[in-house]
């Protein structure tokens, strides 16, 4: 995408996408028509919720805190969707209308065998792109859907079968909460994987002061926290993770502002994925957004996105610092 004398355009591996604005997985996403209206909004991609093979309620109600003080958004969603088929049947309605933007189709499975069935179904449905969520922390069903980080041989597999039995480019998002969030991502590069998503969680629990009790309805009363207090913590792990390898990098996590987009780029990013802002401020944001981020292009005569990407590396150590990661 072309603003006047600015090309916003980035690459990312094989695929050029209009501008680095994406919607994120989330609630957003649930179906098609949804993601075709932040496409029609001016997202470069858009995002479908995570889907699984079955419909899934997620947790109970409460599922998330909307707007806390600084702008934080506490939730517990659990995994709520359709499931793939449903969404399947629904996005063979709308695909062929959503034709600037690129799709990404979310989806998380409890075995190799799963995910490559989802894979594929995602493919099948006119995907651009499959994000393979590794790391969803409140959905654990007992371990299932969180476990793929925590055994490196196992993850290895499961980004080498995936990649094998499609023909898009493979996503993956990976949570920084591990505590080995480079060896992680290593794992990745290694496996093939076409960018990495590093998800940068921070943990929040709310109490009814009435009652005593937790605020969310999940069984463990906590969540994860985001929206735009989170970006400097998500900026370092950009960073970081973008030393460690050479594979492409989607950030998520604080995003807010076009200021902020360009802070990401400039870590090393070669896109946002957005979602707690487009929340909190309602769809017309995403022009805003591009807005924001083309006036600060034009003032400090900046014509190119991709001129932008990595910008800031050459000023820190070429080896991460280890410490404080969430």
């Amino acid at each position: 995408m072309k603003n006047g004398a600015l090309d916003l355009t980035v690459r990312i591996g094989d695929l050029v996408v209009r501008n680095p604005i994406f919607l994120a997985p989330g609630g957003l996403g649930r179906t098609p028509s949804s993601m075709k209206r932040f496409a029609d909004a001016g997202c470069g991609a858009v995002a479908s919720k995570t889907l699984t093979s079955e419909p899934r309620k997620g947790n109970p109600n409460p599922k998330r805190i909307r707007r806390l003080p600084s702008g934080w958004m506490l939730n517990a969603e659990g995994g709520p969707n359709i499931g793939i088929e449903a969404f399947s049947a629904a996005m063979r309605k709308t695909r062929s209308r959503i034709r600037d933007s690129h799709v990404i189709i979310s989806v998380a499975g409890r075995t190799i065998e799963e995910f490559v069935s989802l894979a594929t179904q995602a493919e099948n449905m006119g995907a651009d792109v499959i994000d393979l969520d590794i790391s969803c922390p409140n959905a654990t069903n007992k371990g299932a859907i969180d476990s793929w980080q925590k055994d490196l041989d196992l993850l290895y597999d499961l980004i080498t079968t995936v990649k094998k039995n499609i023909r898009i480019p493979l996503w993956i998002k990976c949570l920084s909460a591990y505590g080995t969030l480079l060896e992680i991502v290593r794992t990745l590069e290694d496996a093939g994987a076409d960018a990495i998503v590093p998800l940068t969680s921070i943990g929040g629990l709310a109490i009814d002061i009435e009652t005593g009790k937790p605020v969310l309805g999940f069984e463990h009363g906590v969540g994860i926290l985001t929206g735009p207090p989170l970006k400097w913590a998500a900026l370092k792990t950009v960073a970081d993770v973008c030393r460690t390898v050479k594979t492409p990098v989607v950030a998520t996590g604080g995003c807010a502002s076009g200021q902020d987009v360009i802070e990401f780029l400039m870590a090393g990013a070669r896109g946002v994925q957005i979602i707690t802002a487009f929340m909190q401020e309602g769809i017309k944001h995403v022009e805003t957004m591009i807005s924001q981020m083309t006036d600060l292009m034009e003032k400090n005569g900046w014509n190119r996105v991709e001129d932008l990407i990595g910008r800031s590396l050459k000023y820190l150590p070429e080896k991460p610092f280890p410490a404080w990661y969430p």
